[in-house]
This record gives C-alpha cells, structure tokens and sequence, in this order.
C-alpha cells in the first residue's frame, strides 16, 4: 500500500514539473514569435530567430509528447 502511494506521489510530482516546462516553454516560444516579429518590422535577419523558435518548438512537442505518454499509462493503471 505504501509503495503505491510512493508511485502515485512520484506521478503527481512528474506531472507538476512537466506542465511547469509547458509553461515556460509556451512562454519562451510566445516571446520568440514576438522577437521575430520585431526583427521584420525593423526589416532585420530572422534566420537565427526562427531557427531558434524550431528549436523551442521541438522542444514543446516532445514534453507535449511525454504528457500523453504519462497520461496515456495513468489511464491504462
């Protein structure tokens, strides 16, 4: 019994930390964007932005990725 709420609090905790990196990574892909939108409107280089922005939002996918795979095995547990 205590093993099992060992886990289940394990999960809460992996849960809690990965929707704190969906924030923050939504986060710093919103202040991209509007990085790369000043850079047009000032007619600059958005090469290294975008590729930055890619990078973020690869990043997002796969914590995205990992949320359903957790969320997936507490539907099956």
């Amino acid at each position: 019994m205590r093993a099992n709420r060992a886990a289940m609090f394990e999960q809460d905790q992996e849960i809690a930390q990965l929707e704190k990196n969906l924030i923050e990574i939504n986060l710093l892909v919103s202040r991209q964007m509007a990085r790369i939108e000043r850079l047009a409107e000032k007619r600059g280089d958005t090469t290294q932005a975008k590729a930055v922005l890619r990078g973020l939002e690869e990043v997002l996918e796969y914590f995205r990725a990992q949320q359903r795979m957790i969320l997936d095995t507490l539907e099956q547990g």
